[in-house]
C-alpha cells in the first residue's frame, strides 16, 4: 500500500491522519527522554478523532465531568476502530490510545495533526483542541510519509494561561502538579488550595474554552459520542452503590477510568465549594469502607470543614 492509501483507508474511520517514519519520533523523543516503542516498526500513523463541545451545569444532586468524556468512551470508540482497520491491513501492527507511555502531542506536531498549544493540547486548523489522538505503527517502509507542515501557533496569546486558575500554565511552560485536570485524577492528598480550586467531577475545559481557536470548533458530534444520558452523576449513587453496581449503572464512560473512589474524592470537594451539606453523613459513612490513605485524608478534612458549615447555617 501507498501512503496515501493508508491514509485514506484510516480516514473512513477517523477525522485527521498522518505518516511519519517511526525513526523521526525515536528521535524526537530521545532528545526529551521520552519513551520509545516497545515494536520497532518503521512506519507510525497518528490519527485523530473530533469530539464536541457541550457545557452541563451541576444540579444539587448530580454532577459533571469534563465534557471529553462525555458519550462513549473514546478509549474503546477508538481501539475498536484501530483494530477494525489493522486487522484489514497486510502488516503487523502495534497501536496506543491514551494510556500509554508514548507522547501522543509530540507524534500528533510531526505528523502535521496540528501545532502544540500554550495549553499543552495540539490544535487543528479544522477541530481545534476538540480532539481524541492514537496512533497506529505498521511493519511496513513507506517511501514517503505523509505529515504536510502546520502553519499556525499562538502567537501572542495568552488567554489560556490569564484563565488559567492554578497557574499551571505560563510563559516558560507548563507545571503539572498545578492542574486541575491532572491532579484531580491522580490518587493523591489534595491540599487545601486543590480542594479549593477543583470544579468538576473529573479533568479541566478551561484552557480550551477560553482558546480563540476553539472558536466555531467542537461541533462535529459521531454518532458514538452522541449524549447517552450517564453525564450528570448522581451524588446518591456515588456514595451508596457499591463498585460493581456503579461501573454498571454508568458503564461506557471515559471518567471511569480511574475508578469510583476518585469520583467520591472530587465530588466531596465540589460539596465543600458549594456549601453542601445534604450528602455529608454519606460522605462520612464513606471512611469506614474506603481505607486509601490520600481517599481518607482529603475526604476527613471535607467532612470537618461541612460539620462547621452546617453548624453555622
Amino acid at each position: 500500500m501507498t501512503p496515501k492509501q493508508i491514509v485514506e483507508t484510516f480516514k473512513q474511520a477517523f477525522d485527521v491522519v498522518g505518516i511519519i517514519e517511526t525513526a523521526r519520533y525515536i528521535r524526537e523523543a530521545k532528545k526529551r527522554n521520552f519513551p520509545l516503542p516497545k515494536q520497532n516498526y518503521p512506519t507510525m500513523v497518528v490519527l485523530a478523532l473530533a469530539y464536541p463541545k457541550r457545557q452541563l451545569s451541576h444540579s444539587p444532586s448530580h454532577l459533571i465531568p469534563s465534557f471529553y468524556t462525555f458519550g462513549g468512551d473514546y478509549h474503546t470508540i477508538m481501539k475498536e476502530k484501530i483494530k477494525t482497520i489493522c486487522e484489514a491491513l497486510p502488516y503487523p501492527y502495534d497501536y496506543g490510545v491514551d494510556n500509554h507511555p508514548l507522547n501522543e502531542r509530540l507524534m500528533a506536531s510531526l505528523a502535521g495533526i496540528g501545532f502544540f498549544g500554550k495549553n499543552q493540547l495540539i490544535i487543528n486548523k479544522d477541530y481545534g483542541s476538540y480532539i481524541f489522538l492514537a496512533y497506529v505503527i505498521l511493519d511496513t517502509h513507506l517511501k514517503q510519509p505523509i505529515n504536510p507542515p502546520v502553519l499556525d501557533d499562538c502567537g501572542d496569546c495568552r488567554k489560556c494561561i490569564e484563565a488559567c486558575p492554578t497557574n499551571a500554565l505560563t510563559d516558560e511552560g507548563y507545571i503539572i502538579e498545578k492542574c486541575i485536570s491532572y491532579y484531580n485524577q491522580e490518587k493523591i492528598v489534595l491540599s487545601k488550595d486543590q480542594i479549593k480550586n477543583n470544579y468538576q467531577l473529573f479533568g479541566c475545559d478551561i484552557c480550551q474554552v477560553v482558546c480563540p481557536k476553539n472558536i466555531q470548533k467542537g461541533k462535529k458530534v459521531h454518532d458514538a459520542f452522541k449524549l447517552s444520558g450517564k453525564e450528570a452523576v448522581s451524588i446518591q449513587d456515588l456514595f451508596t452503590m457499591n463498585q460493581k453496581s456503579f461501573k454498571a449503572k454508568y458503564n461506557d464512560m471515559a471518567y471511569l477510568w480511574k475508578g469510583k473512589t476518585l469520583l467520591m474524592r472530587n465530588a466531596s470537594t465540589l460539596m465543600l465549594n458549594h456549601r453542601n451539606t445534604d450528602y455529608l453523613d454519606l460522605i462520612e459513612a464513606s471512611l469506614k469502607d474506603y481505607q486509601m490513605p490520600w481517599y481518607q485524608e482529603t475526604t476527613q478534612y471535607i467532612v470537618n470543614a461541612l460539620k462547621r458549615i452546617k453548624e453555622i447555617d
